[in-house]
């Protein structure tokens, strides 16, 4: 059996900048490496660990929408690489936003309809502007 099948949600390839807020430690301009309904990795050199709490933050430098996801995360794993971040609450919009990502990237969107319907590991917020 590979380690893919394994994980709990699908990941997909997903470029984006990255602003991760631990209680004031502020790392900007990392790269997430993937992405899934159950959180993302996030290159780099970090001083966290793991259950370290943190606010992150989302955006496309080539469109002008400003941030397209907010959640917060709590740190799973931490390597020499980078770490894994699990959502653990983010905004309706943020959630489909998400949503929409994994469908539009992923190999195989029947399979993500199917971790859709399946309960989210994570509390959903009203938005800010509710």
């Amino acid at each position: 059996m590979n380690s893919k099948s394994a994980r709990q949600y699908t990941r997909v390839d997903f470029q984006r900048d990255v602003h991760l807020d631990f209680d004031g430690k502020k790392y900007i301009h990392n790269t997430v490496n993937n992405l899934s309904l159950g959180g993302l990795y996030v290159e780099g050199k970090f001083e966290q660990q793991k259950g370290d709490i943190c606010t992150v933050e989302l955006s496309n430098p080539d469109n002008d929408f400003g941030v397209e996801l907010r959640a917060h995360c709590a740190v799973v794993r931490v390597n020499d690489d980078g770490m894994a971040l699990e959502f653990t609450s983010m905004g309706h919009e943020s959630f489909l936003f998400l949503q929409t990502t994994l469908l539009y990237e992923a190999e195989d969107p029947m399979q993500l309809g199917t971790e859709f319907i399946k309960a989210v590991s994570f509390e959903l917020e009203p938005d800010d502007d509710e």
